[in-house]
């Protein structure tokens, strides 16, 4: 699977997300109540035009940043924000690497470790054991983690979530099978690194790949939370099945960054909507 972008189409993207979080008015707003936001990386290396694949240096520079003014939240701590048991500052940050690559353990684990950042690493059990078929098409861009990387992010203080058994969109199955990939997950990765999962990413994201059945196959396999791709901040009161997050590219500067950690880019989930209707009145 290339995940290279076109030197246009990168362009494009690149300027567009500058616009917007140099228009944004967001980071300057007191807002009416506190709100955190999940930032989303995928992985890390030096691949150009890659958006999915941040340079180790930009995510040591990133997290410095958030050591520094003290913006990171653990899992828990989110959870209990959501479940009204704990209030977390203005602009706090959780970190979520999606997708289970081996990057994860060999570039940003030792990141994270060195500026006491906690993170969410969400994985595919069938991905890691090979029992999730590989075909040309669907070849990954680089190794993912095995078990026993798996088990080290967790004992170095990464928490592991579920990013559904096979890496498939649990919306656009049957409803059974949905079930499986959401229920299964959750008990193998239990099973083999000894922790209960509390979380669940809904595989790709997008408005197409969730909705209020995988939300309550999700609440009754016994998640508390799941996480989509739809831009925006989260507030107390948001539904804790659906809860947005930002995507964090690579090839930005630091600027960009802060501006995204302020909520720079929370106007993007216009975006994701119009694609989204563009998407669904395509598929006729």
């Amino acid at each position: 699977m290339n995940t290279t972008t076109n030197r246009s189409r990168w362009a494009l993207k690149k300027t567009a997300r500058s616009i917007i979080a140099t228009a944004s008015l967001a980071p300057y707003l007191p807002g009416r109540e506190p709100d955190v936001r999940v930032l989303t990386y995928h992985r890390f290396g030096t691949i150009p035009r890659d958006p999915f694949c941040v340079s180790v240096a930009d995510f040591e520079r990133q997290m410095s940043y958030i050591a520094e003014h003290n913006l990171a939240v653990s899992l828990r701590e989110l959870e209990a924000f959501i479940a009204g048991r704990k209030e977390l500052p203005r602009n706090s940050l959780l970190i979520t690497i999606d997708d289970g690559f081996r990057s994860t353990y060999l570039h940003a684990l030792p990141v994270l470790e060195h500026y006491a950042v906690p993170a969410v690493a969400f994985i595919s059990p069938g991905l890691i054991d090979g029992s999730s078929p590989v075909t040309r098409e669907s070849l990954p861009p680089e190794d993912y983690i095995n078990w026993d990387e798996a088990q080290t992010l967790q004992e170095k203080g990464v928490t592991i979530g579920s990013h559904a058994m096979t890496h498939t969109s649990v919306a656009r199955m049957p409803p059974d099978q949905a079930q499986q990939e959401i229920f299964l997950s959750r008990q193998i990765l239990k099973e083999r690194l000894g922790e209960p999962v509390s979380s669940f990413a809904y595989p790709f994201g997008t408005r197409a790949d969730f909705n209020t059945s995988t939300a309550s196959l999700i609440r009754g396999a016994g998640y508390t939370c799941a996480f989509t791709s739809q831009h925006g901040a989260i507030q107390a009161t948001s539904n804790a099945y659906t809860l947005p997050r930002v995507k964090v590219e690579g090839g930005e500067g630091l600027w960009l960054f802060r501006r995204i950690a302020r909520g720079g880019l929370d106007a993007w989930r216009w975006i994701d909507r119009a694609l989204w209707r563009i998407q669904a009145s395509g598929s006729g």
